[in-house]
């Protein structure tokens, strides 16, 4: 698919990877609808750092554990700057829950937000894409999704349905429209992160190294210039699924 001049949403970026992503799109001529919940200044940044006039390119807020919300979105980006062509589900919340005291509350939220948002994201979006003849559906999910953790289960189980609806949508939106997704190990942890976390990451990883957002970056870029590529699930975790 040509990209130049093409729509790109990416969710959730005001912030970290989704950030990094957005700006690369810029980098390949997309106009970026950048989304955000909370994160308005990030947001505000976000579009600082793509290239060319910054009309080029939306920012809108949207809770998107709310469908109606999603579909609004949906509606007010297109209305502004065209059919969307490409999507980025990179939106997630992520933090640990212990078995024993997990709650509803916090089961429901992560499987709104990571699980619930892209299938509607996809719906609202992809008939679209379907219509026009080529679109671009990318997920991140998580190497936790096939090795879930032990103390994070709630999130590791939406990520593992995360990477089942890829191929479910792959296979419902074919011909016309490429899922695929990408499931990142330890890369750009957060700054709460403990340090004994991040060394068992390394050590246990091939590479024996923390991932920087440039891999993910790059990945992305490689599924939305192939054709030829659907249903996948691409590893970018420095070898850690294999160890």
């Amino acid at each position: 698919m040509n990209l130049q001049d093409k729509v790109a949403l990416v969710t959730g970026s005001g912030v970290r990877l989704g950030q990094a992503i957005a700006q690369k799109l810029g980098q390949l001529g997309m106009r970026v609808v950048i989304h955000y919940h909370h994160s308005e200044k990030g947001a505000k940044q976000t579009v600082k750092l793509l290239p060319g006039d910054e009309s080029r390119h939306l920012i809108l807020q949207a809770d998107l554990k709310d469908v109606s919300a999603i579909k609004e979105l949906v509606r007010k980006a297109e209305d502004k700057s065209g059919p969307i062509s490409v999507l980025i589900n990179n939106a997630a919340d992520f933090f640990p829950t212990p078995f024993f005291s997990t709650s509803e509350e916090e089961w429901d939220h992560l499987f709104e937000l990571n699980l619930k948002a892209p299938f509607f994201l996809a719906q609202t979006i992809a008939e679209g894409m379907k219509k026009r003849g080529e679109g671009k559906i990318i997920n991140m999910v998580d190497v936790s999704a096939d090795r879930p953790w032990s103390g994070f289960l709630p999130y590791c189980t939406s990520k593992a349905g995360l990477s089942s609806l890829t191929i479910g949508l792959a296979r419902a939106l074919a011909p016309e429209v490429q899922v695929n997704a990408i499931a990142p190990g330890t890369v750009l942890p957060p700054p709460d992160h403990a340090e004994m976390d991040l060394s068992e990451s390394v050590k246990r990883s091939l590479l024996k190294r923390i991932g920087l957002a440039e891999d993910i970056v790059q990945a992305v870029e490689y599924l939305l210039k192939s054709d030829f590529v659907t249903g996948t699930i691409l590893p970018v975790d420095g070898g850690r699924s294999v160890y």
